[in-house]
């Protein structure tokens, strides 16, 4: 990972895929996985310390209820990264490329890809945090050829 260290109160912010992926997943070992996307992580009083979906390690991983007010963000280049890693994770879960129905948005389609795949019974905090390392890995190693 990039230099940043996982810490569920820091307010660093990962600006690149795999940097987000792997803080995502060693979040989800830490706190466990909750197998809806609202209730316990959505709304105020939201903790980074409670149980959350592979989406939410993800949301909170790019600096959701993280981020301090007197530092500064490059908004932009989060947003392009945590796009990204979506995109990335979803590639993973379906093992390849993803079609995006028509009329569909593409981040909002590959949301809702890791979203139902968090949901399966029985999906544990171990199989999220694998499948999200792996998908790190993928974009670290994309990130090297470039």
């Amino acid at each position: 990972m990039t230099g940043i260290r996982y810490s569920p109160d820091s307010v660093l912010v990962p600006t690149t895929p795999g940097a987000l992926l792997e803080w995502a997943a060693t979040h989800i070992t830490h706190v466990g996985i909750y197998q809806s996307r609202h209730s316990l992580f959505s709304g105020p009083g939201r903790l980074a310390h409670r149980r959350c979906s592979v989406g939410g390690a993800l949301d909170v991983a790019a600096g959701r209820d993280r981020m301090a007010p007197d530092r500064p963000y490059d908004l932009e280049a989060i947003g392009a990264a945590l796009d990204d890693a979506y995109r990335i994770l979803a590639e993973h879960l379906e093992r390849g490329p993803v079609l995006i129905p028509p009329g569909r948005e593409p981040t909002a389609h590959h949301k809702t890809v890791v979203h139902l795949w968090t949901l399966a019974p029985g999906r544990t905090a171990q199989q999220a945090a694998a499948a999200l390392r792996a998908a790190a890995e993928t974009a670290e190693a994309a990130d090297r050829l470039f």
